[in-house]
């Protein structure tokens, strides 16, 4: 949560307002709440934002100790953002913004929850399970390539030739509230940047609520990665519990009032049941939302059962004097945000791009500008801080030798050295920054065939305006 106090002699003033917003809301109006825990604010500002815009304007002014105001000025398949300010003579004090897209409700589809108790003709047999949790950015794109993919909201596999694993026997079971499909932007799975599929399905937040599903792993050992949404709007603690075959997994929730996006990974060597639901029941906005599951590990044909994957990457320079427009006419690439351009120019792909610790999104200075004339700016900005970084995981072109080329600014406010370490499938580079107090604008080469995996993160944490500024990715 964001707290600012901001004083003059006595006279302080403190809130602790978290923004809560409808998960479902439609054209006519949207409401906002918020918890205020001040007693000396003098009234509250509302201030709002278009998503895609960058600067909030205020559009209310209201008394002390109110908490709600509803917005009629929305319309549909915009996304809106909102943030209390409250003051008084001592000054302002934020809350952290909260955002939602507006829909129709011809967007919304009610379906019927089925029973549980599922009747499978599959003999569950296993005999090594792991899972294991983590929690990401919002993912809005999931770059598949050709990667198997369930989803819960269309009840489809995509991508079916990829591996013989598979998800059967999907049950949504409800005894509170009802189980809802949404087309949202939330998450978006595609396939060499064409959309698959988007939207998950909702539940609420009830240990009586599950979710329940056959994992089938026909051969081998297979990773399947689940992307999953839940919220609490309550201090009180709660999890997300997984279940698959004898292994259990609590995945405790950070915070309340804040939506949290979750992958979870299952490794298994067989077929095991799947079960996840919740430890609370928590009423309100609470929720859980369920969008697809990844199968990660291909079909292994017979004559390459003993063949060791062609696994190589090299770092070839690093040009700190580049400009802040790159021109992608002619190669492909992927921005900050995930937009895809001139796919087809090269083979090699995108499996994943994400960002841990603290990022946000700004929308100037660097700039991708196409053939056509289309521009893609922004980048994602994270303070100087060794737990804040950028992931990427590439795939080069089946028996070829690509080049990626990373586009980031770094900047360290310090007068001693200042390092950014970049680690190429295990193995750390480093970086170093030739002078303090200003920005320099970073082209890493990166020469690579096979999968490739790199982080980039900062070394130390240091103050300021020390940043990393990620903007993107072209490929060769």
């Amino acid at each position: 949560m964001n707290k600012k106090s901001i004083g003059i002699k006595r006279k302080v003033l403190v809130i602790a307002s978290s923004v809560l917003i409808s998960s479902s809301v439609f054209a006519e109006t949207l409401q906002v709440s918020w918890l205020d825990s001040s007693s000396n604010e003098d009234g509250f500002m509302i201030e709002k934002r278009l998503l895609e815009n960058e600067l909030f304007e205020t559009i209310s002014t209201l008394s002390a100790n109110t908490s709600t105001y509803t917005d009629s000025d929305v319309i549909i398949d915009e996304t809106y953002c909102y943030r209390i300010v409250a003051y008084n003579q001592a000054g302002l004090s934020p809350s952290e913004e909260s955002c939602l897209a507006v829909i129709g409700e011809d967007e919304v589809e009610v379906i019927t929850p089925r029973t549980p108790d599922k009747v499978s003709t599959e003999e569950y047999t296993y005999t090594d399970i792991t899972i294991s949790h983590e929690f990401i950015s919002k993912p809005t794109t999931i770059e598949l390539g050709d990667k198997k993919l369930y989803s819960f909201k269309s009840d489809e596999t995509y991508n079916e030739s990829y591996s013989d694993s598979s998800i059967e026997n999907a049950e949504f079971y409800a005894e509170s509230g009802s189980v809802k499909e949404y087309d949202r932007d939330y998450f978006i799975f595609q396939k060499n940047g064409d959309e698959l599929v988007n939207g998950y399905v909702h539940m609420g937040f009830n240990s009586n609520n599950k979710l329940t599903f056959d994992l089938q792993s026909i051969g081998s050992m297979q990773t399947a990665t689940l992307y999953m949404q839940a919220g609490v709007w309550s201090n009180e603690s709660s999890s997300v519990v997984v279940t698959v075959g004898d292994k259990e997994q609590n995945i405790s929730l950070p915070r309340g009032y804040a939506w949290q996006y979750i992958s979870v990974e299952i490794m298994l060597d067989g077929t095991a049941p799947v079960m996840i639901t919740t430890d609370t029941d928590q009423g309100g906005y609470s929720s859980l939302m369920f969008a697809g599951i990844v199968l990660n590990d291909p079909i292994l044909l017979e004559n390459e059962e003993n063949e060791e994957p062609i696994q190589y990457a090299s770092l070839l320079s690093v040009d700190t004097g580049i400009s802040t427009s790159v021109d992608v006419t002619d190669i492909e690439f992927v921005t900050h945000s995930i937009q895809t351009g001139n796919v087809d120019f090269s083979d090699a792909s995108v499996i994943d791009l994400s960002f841990y610790g603290d990022s946000k999104t700004y929308s100037n200075n660097y700039n991708f500008i196409n053939q056509n004339g289309s521009s893609y700016a922004g980048y994602k900005f994270m303070q100087w801080n060794e737990e804040n970084g950028i992931m990427l995981k590439l795939q080069s072109g089946d028996s070829q030798i690509n080049i990626a080329s990373l586009y980031f600014s770094a900047g360290a406010w310090t007068s001693q050295i200042a390092t950014i370490e970049v680690i190429i499938n295990d193995q750390s580079e480093f970086i170093e920054l030739s002078s303090g107090y200003a920005w320099k604008r970073m082209k890493v080469d990166i020469e690579f065939e096979g999968e490739l995996n790199v982080d980039i993160r900062p070394v130390g944490t240091l103050g300021g305006y020390s940043a990393l500024q990620f903007a993107g990715l072209t490929l060769y």
